[in-house]
């Protein structure tokens, strides 16, 4: 992820985030992202991912984000951007997601019909070998991820649509605020 492409999925969602928050960013990767979110909002990010190709200047924890050594609520927001599809579970994740953190933001691709499914899910699956972490599993159009998350106790709210790769990939930022239960 180069520095314009983070700083467009941070655009997405920008408008949430308070300064000096507690994040937690659920497969980090390069940690561009958070590197980003760290700068803009003066804020205490934790990254985790399953593999460490970590490019930032900020730690990286290597762990099974099903099942994260943190504390419920220990974070304000749980970033989960480009995440669920390299799951054939995403609920699991998402679950985890929002036990540590108040709120989840989630950024997905947006993909429509089989013949870009099926090419989505073989060019995101690439770097995927590269880096030694899942492949891209799930590639399907909002309205089933926003299916998925109705399944949990939370208030969705798109916040935002974008395209990357010269517009080739739609995407969309999403809130996921958990209820008072």
């Amino acid at each position: 992820m180069n520095n314009s492409r983070a700083d467009s999925i941070l655009a997405s969602f920008a408008t949430v985030i308070p300064p000096r928050s507690r994040i937690i960013d659920i497969g980090a990767g390069k940690g561009l992202l958070a590197q980003a979110i760290a700068r803009q909002f003066d804020a205490r990010v934790t990254m985790v991912d399953v593999a460490s190709y970590n490019q930032s200047d900020l730690p990286l924890t290597v762990c099974d984000s099903r099942t994260l050594a943190f504390a419920d609520d220990s974070f304000d927001y749980a970033i989960l951007s480009f995440v669920l599809h390299h799951t054939p579970k995403p609920e699991v994740i998402l679950r985890e997601a929002l036990r540590v953190a108040r709120a989840v933001i989630v950024i997905e691709n947006d993909v429509r019909g089989t013949a870009r499914q099926w090419l989505t899910r073989a060019l995101d699956s690439w770097p995927a070998l590269r880096y030694g972490t899942p492949p891209c599993y799930i590639a399907q159009p909002r309205d089933a991820w926003l299916k998925l998350f109705a399944q949990f106790p939370v208030e969705a709210r798109v916040l935002s649509e974008f395209s990357l790769e010269y517009g080739f990939f739609r995407n969309f930022a999403i809130y996921l605020k958990k209820r008072n239960v």
